[in-house]
């Protein structure tokens, strides 16, 4: 797979961490239920670990940029809003505070590359 393929990846599993709030919530933000953060939070670390684990460090964060925009254009499409001013005034706050969804993410990819390249380098 090609870097584009992760960055759309990544976009994909952003929705979804999203889209899964109002399935297990009735709630539209991981920021408002625990659950759908919870889920939301874990289905992004798995894909961000494993690709930490088995590719190359750039790989990972085409990965998690494609997660943070897939987060933001889930929120604003299918924001219950859509449309609206409300929508608008909230859509810059959302791209800062959607940040910090993306770091357990990174951080969990980057400690398993990591743990790959230190466990390489041990066995030289």
């Amino acid at each position: 797979m090609g870097y584009l393929s992760y960055f759309v990846m990544g976009g994909v599993l952003g929705a979804l961490s999203w889209a899964v709030c109002p399935v297990v919530s009735g709630q539209f933000e991981p920021f408002d239920t625990l659950i759908g953060f919870v889920i939301g939070q874990a289905l992004m670390l798995a894909f961000a670990i494993y690709t930490g684990w088995t590719k190359r460090v750039m790989l990972l964060f085409l990965l998690v940029a494609g997660m943070y925009v897939g987060q933001n254009v889930y929120a604003y499409i299918f924001s219950p809003a859509f449309g609206s001013s409300d929508t608008r005034e909230w859509f810059l706050l959302g791209l800062v505070t959607s940040v910090f969804l993306c770091i357990l993410p990174l951080v969990g990819g980057g400690v398993a590359r990591w743990i790959v390249v230190c466990s390489q380098r041990a066995r030289k």
